[in-house]
């Protein structure tokens, strides 16, 4: 907390109405000795306490002086004369009310000070649990999303550990250092794709999976390698020899371009 918030807080009419405890008390003694700005808070709703009840005060009637020294002068043992009736005014209860009412404004700015502590104390609170739900609803996305991952890498060994499938792995070719497997299931003719390196095509190229059936190529389907993690779903190949990658034009093309061969892998 910087000292501007600081000063914001509520915390100095706080410690100055004793509505604080002692380590706030402390830390209000440090902060002035440290910064002038603090001291300076301080020192100015010090003097607004001030003003308000100094605004409210009420002169004592002039006559209330001679009043007091002529009561003390009948003490016992001063004089043996009877102490006199002091009437200090016609209404006695209207000095009292004059008394009450600057006491009253005191307590006005008293309060006033602590609803602005309070209201202060309320924003505090009311922005940390903002941040808390924020952090707790990041918590829960990434909570999901760890567990749509999982799920879907629980589907995914169970396809490759299936009886039924083939794994074919598709080995580089025209020195494209590049590595796929795939999935091969023969009796559902499922087909998954499993990337393990490719080359970033160039913008406008798109890779192509062909399945080789009886020695012809077959669109096994289009590549898409950036949203997808894991195996992908291609085109279900009943019958084939071998699988190959090739780099063509965006959307695909109706055959294989041989020179832009990157991986192939006999069945």
């Amino acid at each position: 907390m910087n000292v501007q918030e600081y000063i914001e807080s509520g915390s100095i009419e706080s410690c100055v109405l004793g509505l604080a405890d002692a380590g706030e008390q402390q830390e209000l003694e440090r902060m002035c000795a440290t910064y002038p700005e603090v001291l300076a808070a301080r020192e100015a709703f010090e003097a607004s306490l001030e003003a308000s009840a100094m605004a409210g005060a009420v002169t004592p009637p002039p006559a209330l002086r001679e009043s007091i020294f002529s009561a003390l002068k009948n003490e016992p043992g001063t004089t043996t004369a009877p102490a006199p009736v002091i009437t200090l005014e016609k209404n006695p209860s209207s000095g009292w009310k004059k008394y009450l009412a600057a006491a009253s404004l005191i307590l006005l700015a008293g309060s006033a000070a602590l609803n602005i502590y309070l209201y202060n104390r309320y924003q505090r609170s009311a922005l940390l649990y903002k941040d808390l739900l924020a952090q707790q609803q990041q918590l829960a996305e990434n909570s999901n999303s760890i567990q749509t991952r999982l799920n879907q890498l629980e589907t995914d060994l169970g396809r490759i550990r299936n009886p039924n499938v083939q794994p074919i792995k598709m080995t580089a070719v025209n020195n494209s250092n590049s590595l796929t497997t795939v999935y091969w299931n023969p009796a559902s003719a499922e087909v998954y794709l499993l990337v393990n390196q490719l080359p970033k095509p160039a913008a406008g190229k798109q890779y192509q999976l062909w399945a080789i059936v009886d020695g012809k190529p077959v669109d096994a389907g289009m590549i898409d390698l950036e949203p997808k993690e894991g195996l992908v779903k291609m085109k279900n190949i009943p019958k084939a020899e071998a699988f190959a990658i090739t780099l063509e034009q965006a959307g695909g093309s109706p055959s294989p371009t041989l020179t832009a061969m990157y991986v192939l892998g006999k069945v």
